[in-house]
């Protein structure tokens, strides 16, 4: 990726404006992606047409379906295209495999209706991220471009519909006014002839505006990288780099003047300007010499004076403001309900015929809400169920790497003295203060990370170290509340002396030195 060869300006855009890009290079190249979405998924409609020519809507389900397949050939297309690389047709077409080859299934299972699918595609066809990589570059990426690309999906949808209801209404202004149609038994006796054409007619319009879907989901993804990575600072660093190395060069190649030369003419063209600015200054102006009294005198005379107390009157007509009166209906929607109620009046079978298709199509959309509702229920509240069944999920044993150091301290049993409350004593009375609590600090470390498998990593800090032992404590039952409570407070000690230099009094070491005691040694002895 050149940046140089960037053909739209790199600069902070909002993320609507970076759709608007996305629109404008889609027009500028729409035929072609145009083409390259409908040479793979016609032939696939005309083969779906000659297995199954009696189910003409299986055939465009299994085209829009299919549409994140056929999305990603006008991606690549363009991606190269707007680093000012020409593709052909027919290298393009024979690149429809390779840009296919990564995550197709996932895109065709649990990510097909993902609303964000314009704003993702370049994720996984241009970036071939995959995995615990590809989310965690999502998640960076939709921060702040999530709803635009959401409602960039829902606007595309609802442009589709508006296009097949546009298209067929243009095919029926068409017709002449002496051929009599009537149109309405066609549709509802499922006429193969009809539903084949008005299916090809929705491929037709699928292509049509798949590349400004996929341009605008492209140039946000681009708007938002130009946002990350400072796509804009790189490319006019690169340009001040080469105007630098030119400048060196063309210096070089120059002819070189005689030194002695240049600057003495330099230097009376200097004295010459110089002289010259003097003589052509105009001798300032002395000003006349007033006291404080008199100054201020004049300043209220003049604040007094009648230009400033000008007092002006304008009088016209203006239009009067009416308070709006809120959640008031639209004539359209006014028309709209009195039609329905004329038409219910009128004809009565017409709606023999209507309102049970509309009746059916609403039962089956509540249907689909109750069986997702019902299945998002059993998925989230599964071990809550599992719990009411009586059947406790096994815990996975998971070996992990017991850590042999932890922010510098040696936790190993072999650096550790048999008794540890008499080496903690002895080196306290020494004065060797730092020594000695650092010591009861890795014993307790050590025997939880060795007889309570508490999971410490190397780049836990003591205050992480603590709040996992308190998190471990209400799984764990042999982290008993005495033993959290007492690793909390040595805690805070050591850190108060580590980092702060503020040392404990005796008294209160002796108690952690008996606290240690009966924690860790009077539970080993009971076992």
């Amino acid at each position: 990726m050149n940046l140089d060869r960037l053909q739209v300006r790199a600069r902070l855009r909002s993320n609507w404006q970076s759709v608007d890009l996305g629109i404008v290079l889609a027009r500028r190249h729409w035929l072609q992606m145009t083409l390259l979405w409908l040479i793979p998924a016609a032939p696939l409609f005309a083969l779906m047409a000659l297995l199954f020519p009696h189910s003409p809507n299986l055939a465009i389900f299994c085209i829009w379906w299919l549409k994140p397949l056929f999305e990603r050939l006008p991606l690549l297309v363009v991606s190269r295209q707007l680093f000012g690389e020409q593709i052909h047709m027919r290298e393009a077409l024979s690149q429809f495999r390779r840009a296919n080859g990564r995550d197709w299934f996932a895109w065709l299972s649990w990510r097909r209706l993902s609303f964000t699918r314009a704003f993702d595609l370049p994720v996984t066809v241009l970036e071939q991220a995959t995995g615990r990589v590809r989310n965690a570059r999502l998640a960076l990426l939709h921060r702040k471009t999530a709803g635009t690309a959401s409602w960039l999906h829902i606007v595309g949808a609802h442009v589709e519909m508006i296009f097949g209801i546009g298209v067929a209404a243009l095919v029926l202004l068409m017709l002449p006014e002496q051929l009599d149609i009537d149109w309405w038994p066609m549709l509802i006796n499922n006429e193969n002839l009809m539903q084949w054409l008005a299916n090809g007619m929705s491929l037709l319009v699928m292509a049509m505006v798949a590349p400004f879907y996929v341009c605008a989901g492209f140039m946000l993804y681009i708007g938002r990288r130009i946002d990350l990575e400072a796509w804009d600072l790189e490319i006019h660093f690169r340009k001040l780099r080469a105007r630098l190395t030119s400048g060196r060069k063309a210096a070089a190649n120059t002819r070189p003047v005689t030194a002695r030369s240049t600057s003495t003419s330099a230097l009376l063209c200097a004295a010459a300007i110089g002289l010259c600015t003097l003589l052509s200054l105009p001798q300032p102006a002395l000003a006349d010499r007033v006291n404080p009294g008199e100054a201020q005198q004049l300043i209220d005379d003049t604040l007094a004076g009648d230009d400033f107390h000008l007092r002006e009157t304008k009088t016209g007509w203006r239009m009067r403001e009416f308070d709006a009166r809120k959640y008031r209906f639209p004539d359209w929607f006014i028309a709209f309900i009195e039609w329905l109620e004329s038409r219910s009046d009128g004809e009565a079978e017409w709606d023999g015929a209507f309102w049970p298709l509309i009746a059916g199509i609403i039962e089956l959309i509540l249907w689909i809400l109750a069986v997702g509702i019902c299945v998002w229920l059993l998925w989230n509240y599964r071990q809550q169920l599992r719990a009411l069944l009586g059947q406790h999920p096994r815990k996975k044993v998971v070996e992990t790497r017991r850590p042999e150091t932890l922010f510098g301290l040696d936790l190993r049993r072999e650096s550790l003295p048999d008794d540890i409350t008499a080496e903690v004593l002895r080196l306290w009375r020494a004065g060797a203060e730092r020594e000695a609590l650092g010591l009861l600090y890795r014993a307790s470390l050590s025997d939880l990370i060795s007889r309570y498998d508490c999971p410490f990593q190397d780049h836990h800090t003591e205050a992480e170290c603590a709040h996992l032992v308190r998190d471990e404590a209400q799984q764990d039952p042999r982290l008993h509340p005495a033993l959290v409570q007492f690793f909390g407070l040595l805690t805070a000690t050591w850190q108060r002396l580590a980092y702060a230099h503020k040392a404990p009094a005796n008294a209160q070491l002796e108690a952690l030195c008996a606290q240690w005691q009966q924690v860790f040694r009077t539970e080993e002895t009971a076992r």
